[in-house]
């Protein structure tokens, strides 16, 4: 007896749903956007759909493509980070279809169904606090990308909690890299070269502060003894780094979660947008000047 499999388009032309949600993000090989990809997949399933993995390659023009990708495929949804893209072509592309869109670590104000951010300024400031206590006061910051709301909030985090602390923010100590490890290689090479270099480094991102460990490695830098480095991220592997990375850390599994439970909600029964926040804390270990976790 032949098995009958309804066919998934001819329901989605009857209803005008496809259970399908697109998920686009910057860097599909970032272990945190590969987190959030867990949680919110694990929750749209429970919740009957399917997720289309799109990657941005960190452009805007990549992301305007994977939007219409998307679309074209008639996804019921949008989870979306990033890479700052305008309003005006966000309203040309997503609003004018009518698909809720949520975001996720980086957002665009005043759009979308919703956001799930991470308390960036929170984050910046333990770890400038942290690396008061140990003695520093020429601190440095590798920060990401300034079209995003996230490499944005952490440098305002960086100056708000420099100046909390009395401390002078030097010009020349703040590098705005892109979001990957050979950025952060170069910035802290040019760190390394000042007259006068930073005593401890906080890096906004994972992949910067690889870059960081990269370029103390070139250049025959001992850490922490010579260089404290401190980073906004705590990767799987931030433990098994040598010397291990001190760190904020925070559950993207849950960003991920939360963000699904957002979009699924705002596709079913609409309303005004939500905002929701992942909690951070700072996790100490050597790269710091401490001990082991």
């Amino acid at each position: 007896m032949l098995q009958f499999q309804p066919s998934v388009l001819a329901r989605s032309l009857r209803t005008r749903t496809t259970h399908t949600v697109g998920f686009v993000v910057p860097d599909v090989a970032s272990p945190f956007y590969a987190a959030a990809l867990k949680g919110a997949q694990g929750a749209l399933e429970q919740s009957g759909y399917r997720v289309m993995l799109m990657d941005s390659g960190q452009e805007v023009a990549g992301e305007v493509a994977a939007l219409r990708t998307l679309l074209n495929h008639q996804v019921d949804g949008l989870l979306l980070s990033t890479v700052g893209i305008s309003m005006r072509v966000f309203d040309e592309i997503v609003s004018r279809r009518g698909t809720p869109c949520v975001f996720f670590d980086s957002m665009l104000a005043g759009a979308g169904a919703g956001s799930v951010t991470l308390d960036n300024a929170e984050g910046i400031g333990l770890l400038i606090d942290h690396l008061v206590v140990h003695g520093h006061r020429r601190i440095a910051l590798l920060a990401g990308s300034l079209d995003e709301t996230s490499g944005h909030e952490r440098l305002e985090g960086f100056h708000a909690a420099m100046t909390r602390q009395h401390l002078r923010v030097s010009p020349e100590l703040v590098r705005v890299c892109k979001w990957t490890q050979e950025e952060g290689r170069l910035a802290t090479l040019e760190l390394l070269s000042l007259e006068s270099r930073p005593t401890a480094v906080v890096a906004s991102s994972a992949e910067l502060a690889l870059g960081c460990l990269a370029a103390c490695r070139e250049s025959g830098l001992r850490l922490p003894e010579e260089l404290a480095l401190a980073c906004f991220d705590d990767p799987y592997f931030g433990a098994l780094l040598e010397p291990a990375l001190t760190a904020v850390a925070y559950d993207p599994i849950e960003v991920g979660q939360e963000a699904a439970a957002l979009l699924v909600d705002a596709i079913r029964n609409g309303g005004e947008p939500r905002q929701r926040s992942v909690p951070v804390r700072l996790v100490r270990r050597r790269s710091c000047g401490c001990g082991a976790a």
